[in-house]
């Protein structure tokens, strides 16, 4: 199940970015939304930040024991510079546990896919190799649908429903070229020194026969100038039971 979920791991960094409109525009292309709903999120290496290192603790629900109990995991440290260019890296922080070069080289593997968590990409750097048209131009709910130039990719289109009376997009698809091939996802939001972040996720996919349903919860505290993340939550299930839920506290940040 790992490796079901790492693939969607990059759509709750997809939908970090908060999506905002101003009711005046003119829609005249989807590249001009996108700079515009840019302009609206809170992105905070676009608001002074110059490189931070942060210690997180995470835990793992113990699905195999059905005990409903959250098992710890190796704290690491993330360092992120912007001078440098990279998406930050992650560290083993505690020497104290016991890891194997194996089990340490799974857990780093498996965390380069939380990088956006702290340092999110712009839309227009996550989209600069689609291209946008209007799908559909209802009145107020106009669809911005995204292509891959590179019929390679693993992401083949997004689809974003927006919503101008509100101010936000209300709905999320995206289409890959293996499975699943489809993911849908409703998005909540919260305010911070007047742009937007995510404070919630709920998406749905199949694999196989199976339907999986995927919720994210995200909580931000300031640290320094900056409103940062605090608390991640994500859970995966199915019908029937959970499949895998992991907590993530981010504590004690060195800011610039």
């Amino acid at each position: 199940m790992n490796s079901i979920l790492k693939r969607f791991l990059f759509l709750i960094f997809f939908l970090l970015p908060v999506l905002f409109l101003s009711s005046a525009h003119a829609l005249e292309s989807p590249e001009q939304i996108i700079r515009e709903l840019d302009a609206h999120y809170y992105y905070p290496q676009q608001q002074g930040l110059k490189k931070l290192s942060v210690q997180i603790d995470w835990e793992q629900l113990d699905v195999s024991s059905g005990s409903g109990r959250y098992l710890r995991n190796p704290p690491v440290t993330f360092f992120w510079e912007r001078s440098v260019g990279s998406k930050g890296v992650f560290t083993l922080s505690d020497s104290s546990f016991e890891v194997s070069l194996e089990r340490k080289r799974e857990i780093l593997r498996m965390l380069q896919n939380y990088q956006e968590i702290v340092i999110p990409q712009t839309l227009a750097e996550k989209l600069a190799n689609y291209k946008g048209h209007i799908k559909t131009a209802k009145k107020r709910q106009p669809v911005l649908a995204f292509s891959a130039l590179n019929p390679d990719v693993a992401i083949q289109k997004y689809d974003l429903l927006v919503d101008l009376k509100q101010k936000k997009v209300r709905r999320f698809r995206m289409k890959r070229n293996s499975a699943p091939l489809e993911v849908k996802s409703d998005i909540r939001y919260t305010r911070k020194a007047g742009k937007w972040l995510t404070a919630e996720s709920r998406s749905k996919f199949r694999v196989g026969e199976v339907d999986y349903f995927e919720t994210t919860e995200f909580v931000y505290r300031r640290a320094g100038n900056f409103w940062m993340m605090s608390k991640m939550t994500q859970t995966v299930k199915t019908d029937e039971r959970i499949i895998q839920s992991f907590i993530f506290r981010f504590r004690n940040y060195q800011i610039n």
